[in-house]
């Protein structure tokens, strides 16, 4: 570290020390010491390690205003990293700002430094300045807000950077239904170190907004927006390379129409054009989209949608036009709770076009029907079904029929706190073009059970059983899973204590590998008492495949008002042939004045 700097900060935070008794009644000075250590012993097949770490922080920071109008701030860190597996270090980051603010303008300028004892490594330093205006004027007229940024970085054989930006915007709302908003921005990055690495980019953009109510059954809702970007990377010897210079339009239009109250016919149009005027390469996209909605008395409620998106590549070595259509009607009746029912029918198309290219023209598209069927035939008993076709096209003939059906129940008896969910779903594929044909069936129950509920204590119980048969596969593979827990609070007083168990079992039949199965042990237990809190866990996980392994840890704090001190212990363990476990502890002191 510098020595005339080391000295010079370390005399400014002495003064910010001094300043402590009169200043801290107002709330200007503020402060924190953190130190925290930590010992980790690793067993292994390689031999033993042992590492002790720690690490002390000095925080000290004031603010205050040197007049009415100019603030300044003072910070001063330090941060001591000691390891016995590697070198000491030695960290300091002294910083000052100092700011002004106007009735219309503000400024500012901060300094900011971080220097180390590290082997090579020199102090960096960063500097930056700020100058902003901005113009509020009444009535209707536009605004202004302009802002200037300079900031540079600096370590000595490394790095020697500044950047400028300049940031100007406007915004003009003559009449409540039109809103015009101009924006402009520069920036500049210098690289004095490296070579033809200098960058320039600005933009420039305008926005105008329409959105009117012709009536209280028309709404109609207009954008443009156009914005041009340039940027390049400058040569040392002159002239530029990575040049850009595009230009973008913007447009969206939207149409609401509502001629009844349960009538409403929306049409949209959103637009957008992106010029390379480096490459001459445009890309447009175009989306329009019509959709309707009418209910008919109560149960009935019609929708319909129909959208095409268009993008398109012109003036490129590949010039190509897609295009998508998607139709959609959606019907839905609900006679009552028991009969509730909706149907949906969806129509896409895919075109795409290569006039230079002819035989990369190509088609897609799908057909879904879609049914379903909701339920509450008891007061305990919900159920469902549901249908799903979808038909897969290329180039106009039919690839591929996916079909699935699924039935769904919900059983819950609440006297007992007890909930049972069963489900079936059966899946058909037939790919057309293959001729491959697949099925799958898929059976799953969970059921949840809370046998004790009380202020004190809770409990909960579950197990979910699935059963899944592909005859793609030629396989069934079967899933358990159950878990159970016991949370009991104040079983004395500031305890709470806690139980978990969780086994899960898998299996795949014509695998000729034995079920995995793995189970889970865990005990938790925590106590507070005022301004003490004391936190312990124990995990045992045994394993059929893998090695078993076990966990603990435990934790005790003190917390006042000023200041927090936490140990901690943790111990890990895997009951494997070769050794595997590790233990580690901690210390954190914290004391904030």
């Amino acid at each position: 570290m510098r020595g005339s700097g080391y000295i010079l900060w370390m005399v400014a935070a002495a003064v910010l020390m001094l300043l402590e008794g009169s200043a801290r009644g107002a709330g200007l000075i503020s402060g924190s010491y953190e130190l925290t250590v930590d010992e980790t012993v690793d067993k292994t097949a390689s031999g033993t390690t042992r590492a002790v770490r720690s690490k002390n922080t000095l925080d000290l920071r004031y603010k205050g205003f040197l007049a009415p109008v100019i603030q300044n701030e003072l910070t001063f860190k330090v941060e001591q990293f000691r390891d016995s597996t590697g070198p000491d270090t030695v960290k300091i980051f002294p910083g000052i700002s100092l700011g002004y603010k106007g009735s219309y303008w503000n400024a500012g300028a901060k300094r900011t430094i971080e220097d180390s004892n590290e082997v090579g490594k020199t102090a960096s330093i960063t500097d930056s300045y700020f100058m902003e205006v901005f113009l509020v004027p009444p009535r209707r007229l536009p605004d202004f807000k302009g802002k200037y940024t300079l900031e540079t970085n600096f370590q000595e054989g490394s790095t020697d950077t500044r950047k400028t930006s300049w940031n100007l915007s406007s915004n003009y709302r003559p009449y409540d239904w039109l809103d015009v908003k101009g924006d402009y921005s520069r920036n500049l990055n210098d690289d004095r170190l490296k070579a033809d690495s200098d960058t320039e980019e600005e933009r420039i953009s305008g926005t105008g907004g329409i959105r009117h109510f012709i009536s209280n059954k028309i709404k109609l809702d207009i954008q443009y927006k156009v914005e041009k970007n340039t940027g390049a990377t400058l040569l040392d010897a002159g002239g530029a390379k990575n040049q850009k210079e595009e230009e973008t339009q913007t447009v969206k239009n939207l149409i609401a129409f509502r001629p009844f109250r349960d009538t409403n016919v929306d049409a949209s149009f959103d637009g957008e054009l992106k010029e390379n005027h480096v490459s001459g390469e445009h890309n447009l996209t175009g989306n329009f989209k019509v959709s309707a909605g009418q209910k008919i008395g109560q149960p009935y409620d019609l929708k319909a949608d129909f959208g095409r998106n268009i993008t398109e590549a012109r003036h490129t070595a590949d010039d190509n036009k897609k295009t998508e259509d998607t139709v959609t009607v959606d019907w839905k009746a609900k006679y009552s709770s028991l009969l509730d029912f909706s149907v949906k029918y969806l129509k896409k198309d895919i075109e795409e076009d290569h006039p230079f290219d002819l035989t990369k023209n190509t088609s897609s598209g799908n057909e879904e029907w879609t049914a379903s069927w909701v339920s509450q035939i008891l007061p305990t008993l919900n159920a469902s079904f549901s249908y799903d076709k979808n038909d897969t096209f290329s180039r106009g003939a039919k690839s591929a029929v996916d079909t699935r059906y699924n039935l769904k129940a919900n059983v819950a008896l609440r006297d007992i706190n007890l909930t049972l969910d069963p489900s079936y779903e059966i899946a058909f594929k037939n790919d057309l073009v293959t001729m491959v044909k697949s099925e799958t069936r898929d059976f799953r129950v969970a059921l949840t059970y809370k046998p004790i509920e009380t202020n004190n204590i809770n409990s909960l119980l579950s197990h979910t059983y699935a059963r899944k048969e592909d005859s793609l596969a030629n396989n069934i593979n079967r899933t358990d899973s159950t878990s159970g827990n016991v949370t009991w609070k104040d079983p004395l007083p500031g305890w709470m204590m806690g139980f978990d168990i969780t086994r899960q079992a898998t299996d795949t039949s014509n695998d000729d590998l034995p079920p995995d199965i793995t189970t889970n042990f865990g005990v938790k237990a925590s106590y507070k008492y005022r301004r003490l809190a004391f936190d312990t866990s124990y995990k045992y996980d045994k394993k059929k495949i893998s090695d078993d392994s076990e966990s603990f840890d435990v934790k005790v704090g003190w917390t006042a008002p000023s200041w927090d001190a936490s140990l901690t212990y943790a111990f890990k363990r895997t009951f494997s042939v070769a050794p595997n476990e590790g233990q580690s502890i901690g210390f954190a002191f914290r004391y904030v004045f």
